[in-house]
């Protein structure tokens, strides 16, 4: 099985290392692509993106990196671009002037409607309390189908070549502290999330990156949201959404197995501007 990455960060956003060192890691691993999907600026201040003024080295040192290694490894140059309704798109046409080889769609704040800001759903609970508290009442419901909803109006609008963590917005709901994923509200509304992913033959991705991993369930999406996946023949992209050199293949084995159990015999790759299929092994 050919082993590839295709989230990949570092220094220059809220990843560590220099994208060299990922490289390195990715040759020692035997792999034989790595795509780099450092997160793009946003129009507002934050601490976990790549600054505007940085953007242009970013792109450069890749490319930099490309040709450095390419009788060894391919390397893909990319973005992973957030959808913040009325704000930002991967369609933007802004990015297309970019020359990237691939980017990952995604979404990871909401709008503090109190306060102005933008915390994330994917970051700490207290930006959740925040959320609830100052923009949906403290209704958990609210909050999870704004998510959704942003979610479904990206891929509507496309201009990305993945999907980014579908059901991120777990990531802090540690024993179902917010919510329970076995909740009708809340599965109608993955449901329909995957409705949108089929109609528009998006790529979906497969991530390994949780943090605070503990057991296959750590996977996004959830083993259930996999198999639902699979019968509605929606394809996957493995990646690990790596902030460390040694992460670019962490819980590989893992994900694969929760692949298999859902009925999944295939995962998807990018080589050049083609998508190709490859068996599970």
């Amino acid at each position: 099985m050919i082993y590839t990455n295709f989230h990949t960060h570092s220094k220059y956003c809220d990843g560590s290392g220099d994208p060299e060192e990922y490289v390195l890691r990715a040759l020692e691993l035997g792999f034989t692509a790595l795509g780099f999907s450092s997160h793009a600026p946003l129009p507002f201040e934050n601490d976990w993106t790549l600054e505007k003024r940085d953007l242009t080295g970013y792109l450069e040192d890749i490319d930099k990196l490309k040709n450095i290694y390419k009788d060894k490894i391919e390397i893909y140059k990319g973005l992973e671009i957030d959808y913040i309704r009325d704000l930002m798109s991967p369609a933007d046409r802004k990015y297309s002037s970019l020359n990237l080889d691939f980017s990952i769609g995604s979404v990871h704040v909401q709008k503090d409607e109190r306060t102005g800001e933008f915390p994330g759903i994917d970051y700490t609970e207290h930006d959740m309390d925040q959320l609830l508290e100052n923009t949906f009442s403290n209704d958990i419901t609210l909050l999870i189908k704004s998510y959704y909803k942003d979610m479904r109006e990206m891929i509507s609008q496309g201009g990305f070549t993945f999907l980014g963590h579908l059901d991120v917005v777990k990531k802090t709901n540690n024993g179902s502290k917010y919510f329970s994923e076995n909740a009708r509200w809340y599965r109608e509304e993955v449901k329909n999330t995957l409705a949108a992913v089929k109609e528009k033959g998006v790529i979906m991705e497969v991530n390994t990156g949780n943090s605070r991993w503990e057991n296959k369930t750590s996977i996004f999406p959830s083993p259930w949201i996999l198999r639902q996946a699979r019968q509605m023949d929606i394809p996957v992209i493995l990646s690990s959404d790596a902030h460390r050199p040694d992460r670019i293949d962490a819980h590989f084995p893992e994900a694969l197995q929760v692949l298999k159990d859902a009925g999944y015999r295939e995962t998807v790759y990018l080589k050049g501007k083609k998508i190709i299929s490859q068996k599970i092994s």
